[in-house]
């Protein structure tokens, strides 16, 4: 039988295939090694990333509802070096592919700040822009819908 070849290009890098998990919903990608394997995925979105560790909102954060469930982390993350030298070099273990970091600040210098930190890490192949978690003050929605900010 002969397979079918579902590669492809974005933004210059080659995945086995389109499937992607979303950022902010498959964590840092590891933790659901034991429940599928990773290799079948054509890249992780990892959680959101702050140049500071991040807390998150108060709980409770999740709320089941009839039609599904609502959320309200508020960006928890332990910090992009952290990520960086801790969580990427473990992911590494389960996913040999580039991953897609997923950039969160509350100022366009935060932004960059922590999109720079990425330049030499080999397990990056692209960055996502966070400007749309409508669960932090200051960010997210509120950075992503005004052209002043």
């Amino acid at each position: 039988m002969n397979k079918v070849d579902l590669s492809v290009t974005l933004a210059g890098m080659t995945m086995k295939n389109p499937v992607a998990v979303a950022s902010g919903t498959f964590g840092f990608g590891r933790e659901y090694g034991q429940f599928y394997d990773l290799s079948e995925l054509g890249a992780i979105c990892v959680k959101g990333l702050t140049a500071q560790r991040r807390e998150g909102n108060p709980a409770p954060r999740i709320a089941e509802t009839p039609m599904g469930i609502l959320n309200s982390v508020g960006l928890q993350n332990p910090g992009v070096e952290d990520v960086i030298h801790s969580e990427l070099p473990e992911l590494a273990k389960v996913f040999n592919k580039k991953v897609v970091a997923n950039v969160c600040g509350f100022s366009v210098g935060e932004y960059v700040s922590v999109a720079e930190l990425f330049d030499n890490c080999e397990q990056v192949g692209w960055l996502e822009l966070n400007v749309s978690c409508p669960n932090v003050h200051g960010g997210g929605m509120g950075f992503g819908t005004s052209a002043e900010s």
